[in-house]
């Protein structure tokens, strides 16, 4: 029998690799695959809604959620004004119990720290440039990012590629439509949702 469990689609990488191209593509071809929602302590900006972008809490209520173990992984991202990120385990609990599709786009460490937690339930996807000049131009090209901030993440890169070998595939995003249907493929092989449903259409 086929179990009604959900799935963890971790993806990761370094900025500018074009993760989400990539994931709004998968969504685009799977509807039910569900975007998961961080808890951040920023502000939300004008267009977002709170539940649907983030959850937005303030930074003692996210500290209470640290210590009662209520997250799975957090950060602090320092170069967005010290605010605070972080991935509720009710939230993936729920989603798993429901048999949900979850996708998560993390930082590569927090990635990591998903996996550690939930091996059974997750499937690590690690989208890498496919050279250093080239996530250099992706990041010019952007327009979002000050020189120094650039330099950071370039400087960042071989820790996180390093890092990124845990991961359970890596795709290069070199060729957009071929790295889609690479995303594509893996999670379609990884989650019985869509194995059932192949087989439902036969």
């Amino acid at each position: 029998m086929m179990s009604n469990r959900g799935k963890l689609i971790v993806v990761a990488g370094p900025s500018g690799t074009g993760k989400g191209t990539l994931e709004m593509r998968l969504m685009e071809r799977h509807p039910e695959v569900k975007f998961s929602v961080s808890i951040t302590t920023r502000p939300p900006r004008d267009y977002e809604i709170d539940g649907v972008h983030y959850h937005f809490i303030n930074k003692s209520a996210f500290i209470e959620k640290i210590q009662k173990n209520e997250l799975i992984e957090w950060q602090e991202v320092y170069n967005k004004n010290g605010h605070l990120y972080g991935t509720l385990r009710s939230y993936v609990d729920a989603a798993l119990s429901n048999g949900e599709i979850l996708l998560i786009d993390i930082d590569i460490k927090g990635g990591l720290n998903v996996k550690a937690q939930y091996p059974a339930d997750t499937v690590s996807i690690f989208v890498r440039p496919p050279s250093r000049d080239a996530l250099l131009n992706r990041l010019q090209m952007r327009g979002t990012d000050s020189p120094e901030q650039i330099q950071i993440r370039l400087e960042r890169m071989p820790e996180e590629i390093e890092l990124g070998e845990h991961f359970d595939y890596q795709i290069i995003n070199d060729d957009l439509d071929e790295a889609t249907r690479k995303m594509i493929e893996i999670v379609e092989e990884n989650c019985s949702q869509f194995n059932t449903a192949k087989s439902v259409n036969r």
